[in-house]
């Protein structure tokens, strides 16, 4: 029951409630039969007291010698006042020896004593004897006082009891309330608002086994949670942010290192040092970059980048014989480009770890970028030798249409001239063999000049234009004719070997200008019509017939050549009234080249 009790606080309040009203309802049922009991006291009271009047009425009229009847009739209203209901009412209510006994000796006084005395006419005798009565009398009034009295006193007793209990009651209600109910629910407060204005180590002190400790401890149950998750989900948030911080950190050096990659080849020295710079991005990583040799058939030997000074050839084809640290969760990246293996890149932590997701996205990226690198270092590699061999192809070409073809002409000549000297022509004649020979000897030298000139021409940071006017200026000072210049800027940058090709075609118009056109004036037009470029070199000179001496219009198979490299259409034609025109249109590579390449 007491623990009951202790664990309930309604059951406290209930208890404290039931005890005010049962002290109420006591203090009330007392106060009720007391009175009840009490009716006939007063009733009891006054009519001993009017016995005591009649007994002095009844000695007054027989000593004033009134007749019989008058004495009878007052005898019989005492008499009728001793046997009254109100005294024997009193005296019934309860056992009380002194009142039953005063009561006994007033009744025997009377009917032994005075009551005889009075029968007889003896007025002396019931004088003698009515004093005695009537103290009895006065005892037995006092005697109805104190048992009246002693009965409120029990009324006051009770209901004093009552009125201490209920206020004992009150104040223990009180304290349970301000300990028990107030104190706990400040404290709750007071801590919820802490805990709302971010105190998370807020706690209740309170400690009890009623609804509000039960409350206290769940509180102090969920705040606790709420900080263990708060403190989670901070670790998690600075987590989150070390690793975003170092994502971005590696995201940023890969994208430094793909527009570095991207500018100069990609080398050993260059990989490692991204390999380092990465690990440092994200502590704990350690790479290892294994590349095999040739593409075309399986490696004997594969070298291992660790990201450090020291690097390893290892004498297998596998590179897990590369590996500088063994890990059980170690990550394999495949360097590939298009379909291409280039090698392999393991990844794992030191502190064994498996990679996360983002950290999986980021090494992935970096083996996706070295295999970019790998690739396009392959692919200029492979531009490169292609411009070799087409550098190659234009300077056998250009040595076979010109140089060759000079000496071919001289072993001709010279031929001839062996066939004269064993013939015993005239020395006239000879001396004419020998002239050609001459000058086929000064042709080739010409010639050979020439080649050196196209094999050395470059575009410097001036541009196409630039170097457009100074080949006008060049070839004006040599042949002494005037070149007319009209050149538009371009709205795009032709690529390096578009803006050879053209000037070199401008280069060979203007040579057979120079050479065989024996022009007055020339004129050299670069634009842009639409998506197309055109180049136009004209001249007023003798003009251009359909029968081409191969041996000194060399040249125009240069053209051709170099127009078919551009996949564009090169036009020779005669200009009216005289003269000579040349028309290049092609495609620029910037915009998609679309037309095959043709000569007319």
């Amino acid at each position: 029951m007491l623990r009951w009790l202790r664990s309930s606080l309604p059951a406290r309040a209930g208890l404290a409630v039931i005890l005010i009203a049962m002290l109420a309802l006591a203090s009330s049922l007392s106060a009720g039969l007391i009175a009840w009991f009490s009716q006939g006291d007063a009733a009891a009271i006054n009519t001993a007291g009017s016995v005591r009047m009649e007994t002095y009425h009844l000695s007054w009229k027989l000593a004033a010698g009134a007749d019989r009847e008058q004495l009878n009739a007052v005898r019989d209203s005492l008499q009728r006042r001793l046997d009254s209901q109100p005294l024997k009412a009193v005296l019934d209510d309860g056992p009380s020896t002194a009142l039953q006994t005063s009561y006994k000796q007033i009744l025997d006084q009377w009917n032994d004593v005075l009551r005889p005395a009075l029968e007889r006419g003896d007025a002396a005798a019931f004088q003698v004897h009515t004093q005695p009565f009537v103290e009895q009398l006065n005892q037995f009034v006092n005697l109805l006082q104190r048992h009246s009295e002693e009965k409120q006193s029990w009324q006051q007793v009770i209901q004093g009891l009552a009125l201490f209990t209920t206020m004992i009651v009150l104040l223990v209600g009180l304290y349970e309330l301000q300990y028990g109910v107030v104190s706990p629910l400040k404290e709750l407060v007071e801590a919820t608002q802490r805990f709302r204005r971010g105190d998370y180590r807020a706690r209740v002190n309170h400690q009890s086994e009623d609804e509000l400790g039960q409350l206290a401890t769940s509180f102090n149950a969920m705040a606790e949670t709420i900080e263990e998750s708060h403190r989670t989900l901070e670790s998690q948030v600075r987590q989150k942010t070390l690793n975003l911080q170092q994502a971005n950190a590696a995201l940023e050096l890969l994208y430094q290192s793909s527009g570095s990659l991207a500018t100069r080849l990609a080398n050993a020295e260059g990989l490692d040092e991204l390999i380092r710079r990465f690990q440092q991005r994200l502590p704990g990583l350690r790479l290892t970059l294994c590349l095999q040799g040739q593409q075309q058939a399986p490696a004997q030997q594969l070298l291992a980048l660790h990201g450090a000074s020291t690097r390893d050839v290892c004498a297998s084809s596998d590179c897990a014989g590369c590996q500088k640290h063994h890990s059980s969760s170690l990550q394999t990246f495949s360097i590939s480009n298009q379909g291409s293996e280039l090698g392999e890149l393991k990844a794992h932590f030191v502190d064994g770890h498996t990679a996360q997701a983002w950290e999986t996205q980021l090494i992935q990226a970096l083996a996706n970028l070295i295999g970019t690198s790998l690739s396009l270092k392959r692919q200029r590699e492979q531009d490169h030798r292609l411009l070799l061999l087409d550098e190659r192809t234009i300077i056998a070409r250009e040595l076979h249409d010109s140089l060759a073809q000079a000496l071919s002409y001289m072993k001709l000549q010279v031929s001839r001239m062996q066939t004269l000297m064993r013939r015993g022509e005239p020395v006239q004649t000879l001396e004419q063999v020998t002239g050609e020979l001459r000058e086929g000897l000064n042709n080739a030298y010409r010639q050979l000049r020439e080649l050196l000139t196209t094999f050395r021409l470059q575009i410097d940071d001036a541009g196409l234009v630039q170097e457009l006017k100074d080949t006008a200026a060049e070839f004006s000072r040599r042949g002494e004719f005037a070149v007319h210049l009209h050149l538009d800027t371009l709205a795009f940058e032709l690529s390096a070997s578009e803006q050879i090709h053209i000037l070199q075609i401008t280069r060979e118009a203007l040579s057979n200008c120079l050479r065989h056109a024996h022009a007055q004036n020339a004129w050299l037009e670069l634009r842009q019509d639409g998506e197309t470029v055109r180049l136009l070199v004209e001249d007023d000179g003798r003009g251009f017939s359909g029968n081409v001496d191969q041996r000194e219009h060399h040249g125009l198979n240069i053209m051709d050549e170099r127009a078919r490299s551009l996949r564009g259409q090169l036009k020779i034609f005669s200009r009216e009234p005289q003269g000579t025109l040349v028309q290049l249109e092609f495609l620029p590579e910037f915009l998609g080249r679309h037309t095959e390449g043709s000569v007319t």
